[in-house]
């Protein structure tokens, strides 16, 4: 295992070690926070103490750097993506540390030890880091729920393989599936299998199936659709009749998925619910304000009565997570979050 790897997985421990002192407002632009955290750094002493200070202040600012990136980056992508991480974030401590004040500085035999604490630029850092988890995680992480029927010979199967094959197929692309209420993307549709044939099959049985699936948000609307076929043979009925589905989902589960993906991007629609609305002057001066955010596309109200209106943001990038912060920011009416889901915040107006 290399060393950048090593550093990266370390970062666990280190934490312990150093500590995060929590996100604090930057002195610099208060608009933004940044990340107060300590960490070491040393360094050999071999072309004198002023050269190994340097080395060791250098790498104590990358440590701190990396501190940050294990908060916020999963395990799967610190390991999958390590050298990268190291190449572009942890590498680049001028671009992402505010400033920094050195702690203690001293000599440790043949080293030389640094101290500092850091203020890491959280926005900029979290933006960069996006851009290396999977797409479902840069679209917010929703959760995927399946609600399939599934008939064999017209009788009703006791269990859907349409939806353990699609779970697979979602799971495997990096997105997180979920059983039950709280569900951002529903699987919807039915997977039909019928006897076909078992001449000249040397004992086999052969079956059909006929899959029909589309994927729902929530609250309503389609996001994509697809339909396909596919034959199975095996021993016995049963045993045909499922690897008829489940080669007619191998088929098309990626295509759903890769339909999916491209329609969260390009309709990144954010459900927005406001409580504290004044009267409609009010309401009407805070979508002029979202008007001057370059990120949205468009807003739409869909409903106002009383102090709460809904409306309906289409982002030109991003999803819920970069518009919620965009909203605390907004300098005219800055919105205290309530909750952020996926595709929908809850927020109140001052």
């Amino acid at each position: 295992m290399n060393a950048k790897l090593l550093r990266l997985l370390a970062l666990p421990a280190a934490l312990l070690v150093c500590g995060c002192g929590g996100a604090r407002k930057s002195v610099l632009n208060p608009a933004y926070e940044v990340e107060k955290v300590e960490a070491e750094g040393m360094a050999p002493v071999v072309d004198g103490a002023d050269a190994a200070r340097k080395a060791a202040l250098g790498d104590a600012l990358r440590n701190a750097l990396a501190l940050v990136v294990g908060v916020y980056v999963s395990q799967e992508s610190m390991v999958s993506q390590a050298v990268l991480i190291d190449e572009t974030i942890t590498s680049q401590t001028e671009g992402y540390i505010e400033k920094y004040e050195t702690l203690k500085e001293w000599r440790d035999g043949d080293f030389y030890r640094v101290r500092v604490l850091a203020h890491v630029r959280k926005e900029d850092l979290t933006l960069k880091l996006r851009d290396l988890e999977p797409e479902p995680v840069k679209l917010g992480n929703p959760v995927i729920c399946f609600a399939v029927s599934e008939t064999i010979d017209g009788a009703k199967a006791e269990f859907s393989a349409a939806a353990t094959e699609l779970k697979s197929v979602f799971a495997g692309a990096g997105f997180l599936t979920g059983e039950g209420e709280i569900c951002d993307v529903t699987i919807k549709g039915a997977a039909d299998s019928a006897f076909n044939t078992r001449e000249g099959l040397g004992g086999f049985v052969s079956y059909r199936a006929t899959l029909s699936l589309s994927a729902e948000k929530a609250g309503g609307g389609a996001l994509a659709a697809v339909q396909d076929a596919a034959g199975g043979i095996d021993l016995n009925d049963a045993a045909a009749a499922r690897a008829a589905v489940i080669n007619s989902v191998k088929k098309a589960g990626p295509d759903l998925k890769d339909r999916l993906l491209k329609a969260l991007k390009e309709k990144s629609v954010v459900r927005l619910t406001l409580s504290g609305v004044k009267d409609m002057n009010h309401l009407s001066d805070y979508m002029k304000s979202l008007k001057n955010i370059p990120s949205i596309r468009a807003s739409w109200l869909r409903s106002y009565s009383g102090p709460a209106a809904h409306i309906d943001v289409g982002m030109r990038r991003g999803g819920a997570q970069e518009l919620s912060t965009l909203l605390q920011k907004n300098q005219k009416f800055p919105l205290k979050i309530v909750r952020s889901g996926a595709y929908d915040i809850e927020g109140a107006l001052p």
